[in-house]
């Protein structure tokens, strides 16, 4: 198996370098392109008007390459897929191991889960991962819980599409604490915040509160909000299809 490897935390992330640790044990070659500094909340924007620059990193096997690319996530998958590897196409992407969740409505926003979005358009199934706190041993064992999914999931289950992978803060990282769950609305108080620039003019900055606690059950903020790792199956289409009649009885 050929596995791309991706983020929004940048080529030297902890979480990148620890999967592709992981990965290179169990694929038959690892590739990994990602941006070449944080590009967190890019969601699925794209470098249309600047150049890319990329940088090969020293040390490149026949089984691991590494690429740093100047833009965005979604700019990575398709420099690898329309560039990189148009000659060697990738069996799966995999986006992360993000620093922070990408839960309910902030795939919305999230780099992390928009470069995995990339894979379908591609034919080439994919998953992104995000964890709640990251610290060195439990990332390691989310590395490990990833590649028991691509065994699962993807190898076994030949599951086509894009899978979405959050793990809590505490609680046991394995299969058996996993739950398939769907998206919900992920609320944030506070979002606003007023600040005095230097000069003493009034600026502001996105932030908010992370919310867990209105979520409805069977969601996958509640999943984690139990302790449980989330997984959930996203689509790229977003046509609200129950909606297409009623539509048309106004046209």
């Amino acid at each position: 198996m050929h596995i791309l490897l991706t983020n929004d935390d940048g080529l030297q992330a902890q979480g990148l370098q620890i999967l592709k640790e992981e990965m290179m044990g169990y694929a038959r070659k690892v590739t990994v392109v990602a941006p070449a500094g944080q590009r967190s909340a890019a969601s699925h924007s794209m470098t249309i008007n600047r150049t890319l620059y990329c940088h090969e990193h020293p040390g490149a096997t026949d089984r691991v390459r590494e690429i740093s690319v100047s833009g965005t996530p979604v700019d990575c998958v398709k420099m690898a897929m329309e560039y990189f590897l148009r000659d060697d196409r990738p069996d799966l992407i995999i986006s992360g191991i993000n620093d922070g969740y990408n839960l309910g409505s902030d795939v919305l926003y999230s780099g992390t889960v928009s470069a995995a979005m990339e894979g379908p358009y591609y034919q080439v199934p994919a998953m992104a991962v995000s964890m709640g706190t990251m610290t060195e041993d439990r990332c390691r064992e989310t590395a490990r819980l990833v590649k028991a999914l691509v065994e699962q999931v993807f190898v076994c289950g030949k599951f086509p599409g894009i899978l979405n992978v959050n793990i809590p803060r505490d609680g046991e990282i394995s299969l058996k604490n996993a739950c398939v769950v769907p998206q919900t609305v992920q609320i944030y108080h506070n979002v606003i915040a007023e600040k005095r620039d230097i000069d003493g003019s009034l600026c502001y900055k996105i932030v908010g509160d992370l919310d867990l606690t209105t979520a409805p059950e069977d969601s996958d903020v509640a999943c984690i909000r139990n302790g449980h790792i989330a997984l959930t199956p996203l689509k790229w289409q977003q046509t609200a299809d129950r909606a297409m009649e009623l539509v048309r009885q106004y046209i």
